[in-house]
């Protein structure tokens, strides 16, 4: 399945993520997400499956979950505020401009202004079933005393296992300990990819403000095969190539660069003049 990406959401799956902004969510333009540089963001995450579902997350090529992962509860959302060390998220994520200085010191990365957020669902426990088997038996015996034994009833239990798992192969996943906020999150290694030519993004995210959000370590059994969900951000307007000066969110006005009319975001073009809307 492909990722799909609407203005109201980014999903694959039946896994949704999103990037927010002063507690709005991030509209998709141009397959960026549009915010001022200096502005502080976290990551939404919601898990539609009916399935636990572990999920790393790297920006600007980074693990920000200190090489551990969430797990995320079947239809279930946490929001990720910031950069997790051990089980504490200490400081938001910060958006900022990547100056001549940035790249002077620390060089360009291929994935500078990119989230990933690779995921994987665990795969479901067995069933058994239980199937209970009623015999009779009769026993006749010709000694002198004439005994018979007459008959009985005995219960023996036979176990199937049940599994969508079709392959014989035991599928590629982790166990192991990981972090759970607000009930939801956990650690495992997923592999990484390439992403190909480098962007000319014009932003990185650093530290930001201290914050104190706290998870709890849990685990999680195999895991399918991973899938992954790409966000890119922008601090400038791909058509005026000014830097953007409020985020451009859901509930953003959209203004049609034609005839000036505003509209709401549901809105894909002008209905005064037929433009397409950006």
């Amino acid at each position: 399945m492909t990722c799909k990406r609407r203005k109201t959401m980014t999903y694959k799956d039946a896994f949704v993520v999103e990037v927010k902004c002063k507690g709005k969510i991030l509209r998709m333009r141009d397959d960026f997400v549009h915010l001022p540089f200096g502005s502080e963001y976290s990551i939404y995450l919601k898990n539609l499956s009916s399935k636990r579902a572990s999920v790393k997350i790297h920006v600007d090529g980074q693990d920000v979950l200190d090489y551990s992962s969430l797990i995320l509860n079947p239809n279930s959302s946490t929001e990720l505020e910031g950069f997790l060390r051990g089980t504490t998220a200490t400081n938001r994520f910060k958006f900022i401009k990547k100056t001549e200085e940035i790249q002077d010191h620390r060089g360009d990365k291929i994935d500078d202004g990119i989230i990933r957020v690779e995921f994987a669902y665990e795969i479901p426990k067995p069933m058994v079933k239980k199937t209970i088997i009623h015999e009779e038996h009769h026993h006749h015996y010709n000694d002198p005393f004439h005994w018979n034994y007459g008959g009985f009833t005995g219960q023996s239990v036979g176990t199937f296992y049940s599994s969508n798992n079709t392959s014989g192969q035991v599928p590629s996943g982790v166990r192991g300990m990981s972090a759970t906020v607000e009930s939801n999150v956990t650690m495992d290694s997923l592999g990484t990819e390439s992403l190909g030519t480098p962007l000319s993004d014009e932003g990185i995210t650093v530290k930001g403000s201290e914050i104190n959000q706290q998870f709890r370590y849990g685990s999680i059994g195999v895991l399918e095969q991973s899938e992954v969900i790409i966000i890119r951000m922008k601090g400038f307007d791909s058509t005026s190539n000014t830097p953007i000066q409020d985020p451009l969110t859901v509930q953003s006005k959209l203004t049609c660069s034609s005839c000036g009319k505003v509209f709401k975001s549901s809105f894909k073009y002008c209905s005064n003049c037929g433009t397409y809307l950006e």
